[in-house]
């Protein structure tokens, strides 16, 4: 899973990607500034208390730090700002954190003008792709050529229409899910969770006053307050001091915990869980995926040869204590291939290579 932050210069990106990962801001010249966030689960800590493993592994985001251009850069008409390399970084990204700025001393910073610059460039950008493949595709059929199969053309015309409405991509979700679009990975049918970096006095304001004084929520984007600065400063601290920082701050929960809940919202994610001596993990896959596929996340010779799954939801086995306590009691369920798993499964699969 792989989220991209983005924003306009001074919104504070860098920031908020130490305040994520709690990786250092400094980026070579040419660089990217690369990380990943560990997702916090209590069900692998209790597991690995219960087996004593060689490794425990949590789930992953993996967070890219990207720079969109200047919400004042010039363009032509009906053109958009965003670069090939800006692009070509993102378009395989699953989502996006968008970080605007909603603090200063004069009071003149706009994050929902900011937010509503961008995702107007990630339209411009899906349909000057649009554009081009379709005239194309005319030009083609105009010289007795094979064009591209009807349903395609007719699902990129869909789109090109949502989009000269003024609405993304995202909010047609049957379009959206349109396996054939699934190439042209656009820009405006990813998930955007919007960031508004406040000031240090409103680091623990309410958070929905604070939204409402900028403007935000823009467009019914996901959208949440937080100082990317003083959360910073709760990464760069030992974990056992952090709980005392943010009780003197006023602040009952860390963006990070936030990010990680709206991520794994927009993208309509869950993790399943495997046990054992050698390691307790955790692994992401989208909410109703069979077994086979969820198999496939760990490796993809045990989805090929995948027979059984072997399946107990992890509130019955704490509630049991033990392994061997759960398959006396019978709690243990043989699942397959039509087995939709759960979140929280703890699932051992059988498969034959």
């Amino acid at each position: 899973m792989k989220v991209a932050l983005i924003g306009l210069p001074q919104s504070g990106k860098t920031t908020m990607f130490r305040a994520l990962t709690g990786a250092g801001g400094h980026r070579e010249k040419g660089a990217l500034n690369l990380g990943v966030v560990k997702v916090p689960d209590v069900r692998v800590d209790r597991l690995s208390d219960i087996f004593q493993p060689k490794k425990k592994v949590y789930a992953v985001i993996e967070v890219v730090e990207a720079n969109a251009p200047h919400a004042s850069a010039e363009r032509k008409a009906g053109q958009s700002t965003l670069d090939a390399a800006f692009l070509n970084l993102v378009k395989p990204m699953d989502a996006f954190l968008l970080v605007a700025r909603a603090f200063d001393e004069e009071g003149l910073c706009e994050p929902a003008v900011d937010v509503d610059a961008i995702l107007g460039e990630f339209v411009l950008a899906d349909l000057m792709v649009l554009e081009a493949r379709l005239e194309r595709d005319s030009m083609d059929r105009k010289k007795g050529k094979p064009g591209m199969p009807n349903d395609e053309r007719d699902a990129l015309e869909k789109c090109q229409a949502l989009l000269n409405d003024g609405k993304r991509l995202a909010d047609d979700a049957e379009l959206c899910a349109n396996p054939l679009l699934r190439s042209y990975a656009f820009l405006t049918g990813k998930p955007v969770i919007v960031v508004a970096n406040v000031a240090e006095a409103d680091a623990a304001a309410d958070r929905v006053a604070v939204l409402s004084r900028y403007g935000l929520p823009v467009a019914g984007q996901p959208t949440f307050a937080c100082c990317a600065q003083v959360e910073a400063e709760i990464q760069e601290l030992p974990e056992d001091e952090r709980p005392e920082f943010m009780e003197a701050m006023g602040i009952t929960e860390p963006a990070l915990n936030v990010v990680i809940r709206e991520v794994y919202k927009a993208l309509g994610l869950m993790s399943f869980l495997t046990s054992g001596e050698d390691e307790c993990r955790a692994w992401t896959i989208r909410k109703g995926t069979p077994a086979p596929q969820a198999a496939g996340a760990v490796h993809s010779d045990i989805e090929k040869g995948f027979i059984r799954a072997e399946v107990i939801a992890y509130a019955e086995f704490i509630a049991l204590g033990s392994e061997a306590a759960a398959k006396k009691a019978g709690k243990y369920r043989l699942e397959g291939r039509d087995y939709v798993v759960q979140d929280g499964d703890i699932v051992h699969f059988r498969f034959n290579i």
